[in-house]
């Protein structure tokens, strides 16, 4: 986590309720506590970083769509952080990240440290919390959700022969060309000196030195030499020429509203479908994003139902009402049901404690002093559903709260 990062934190921080300001609760999480200033000061950051961020154009749809989702991301962080418990040595796990913050920061000494905290207006324990909160869930995510993807070699040859119509090549041709100008002799004498030009390189002249002499194009350079092209950069009538002149001959003049062109093709290859082996990597990339967000979406729903969430009904916006697996705000009004996921959406499994959460007896749990090792590339969580990296500023952290430590 870099220095600029932690500052836009403390911003956040500076705004939290102390615990002896009694206020209203927007959630609680177990035996942790949501305040109302959390959640205002998380939206105020929110829409600091959306303005900074995000075209002006799309604006105000991402500030409609971030704000109301706000308290359902502090509540899946606050889940996230209360699983690290169970399975990190929390104190040699901050150990690691406040080494890796000095050195990021060129912290040499913990004198050096506590210089920086008092100017930043933390206490150590705002700092632990701070740093805990911005790195914990994304390394639970890795260690629960991400690590255990895996895709085999028959979803790929099952993804690649349903979707062949991702892997389409353009067609490409390398072109020689020689160009006669209508301007400023008259189109029916640039013709003639198309047609002689043709004829000069059908007897035999080689058509670069033609081309040098006669072409008034700047590729005359080059000995007329262009390209490559692939399908649809040619105006149509020459593209329609260029794919279908047989390699090695010179084609006839083609009129143009600027005079003439003649065509001989150097090279070319034909439209196609990329093979399997080049695009493999890339199918099992698209493959792995598609299984986490389905994967990730099931970790949290048992999350919620394994845990006791109770939201203030005022609170429950956005995704807390929206449906899917989470109880309905109506649920929540008349029947004093905490948010989560209901049975009957649970595909017949039955809600309640669940081995899934917790790590296998005979699975070694992550080395406690370093973030889990990322073995799944670009799967990271969805802004929405998941923790901020630990470069996030504070709209996407969650400031300290009256909950236990972390």
């Amino acid at each position: 986590m870099g220095l600029a990062a932690l500052l836009l934190l403390v911003a956040t921080a500076a705004g939290a309720p102390r615990a002896e300001i009694i206020e209203e609760i927007a959630a609680r999480v177990n035996d942790s506590i949501i305040v109302r200033s959390e959640v205002q000061e998380r939206r105020a950051a929110l829409v600091r970083q959306i303005e900074e961020e995000v075209p002006p154009k799309e604006r105000e749809e991402t500030l409609a769509r971030a704000q109301e989702d706000v308290l359902f991301d502090m509540i899946n962080q606050e889940l996230l952080v209360q699983r690290a418990r169970l399975q990190f040595d929390m104190d040699k796990y901050f150990d690691n990240l406040q080494k890796d913050f000095m050195r990021k920061n060129e912290i040499s000494t913990h004198a050096e440290l506590d210089l920086f905290l008092k100017n930043s207006g933390l206490t150590s324990d705002e700092f632990r919390r701070l740093l805990l909160r911005s790195n914990v869930p994304q390394d639970v995510l890795q260690f629960d959700v991400a690590r255990k993807l895996v895709v085999t070699p028959e979803q790929i040859q099952t993804y690649y022969d349903e979707n062949l119509n991702r892997f389409l090549l353009p067609g490409e041709v390398s072109l020689g060309e020689i160009v006669i100008l209508a301007e400023p002799r008259g189109r029916e004498e640039a013709r003639t000196l198309a047609l002689d030009a043709v004829a000069r390189v059908r007897v035999g002249e080689p058509f670069d030195e033609v081309a040098r002499e006669l072409s008034e194009a700047p590729s005359k350079d080059k000995g007329g030499s262009v390209g490559p092209f692939e399908t649809g950069d040619l105006a149509p009538i020459l593209e329609e020429k260029a794919f279908s002149l047989p390699l090695g001959t010179v084609s006839e003049p083609i009129e143009t509203s600027y005079g003439f062109h003649i065509l001989t093709v150097i090279s070319r290859t034909a439209a196609g479908v990329a093979s399997l082996a080049d695009v493999k990597d890339q199918v099992e990339r698209t493959l792995r994003q598609e299984k986490y967000g389905e994967d990730l979406d099931r970790y949290l729903g048992k999350l919620w139902a394994d845990n006791q969430v109770v939201v203030t009904p005022r609170y429950a916006t956005g995704k807390l009402v929206d449906g899917g697996p989470y109880a309905t705000l109506e649920e929540l009004l008349v029947g004093d049901i905490p948010l989560g996921p209901r049975p009957e959406d649970q595909n017949g499994e039955e809600t309640g404690n669940s081995s899934e959460l917790q790590p296998a007896a005979d699975e070694p749990t992550p080395d406690a002093a370093s973030p889990a090792e990322d073995t799944a590339p670009d799967t990271e969580a969805p802004a929405g559903d998941a923790a901020p990296d630990a470069e996030a500023p504070p709209g996407d952290a969650v400031p300290p709260g009256e909950g236990p430590e972390t």
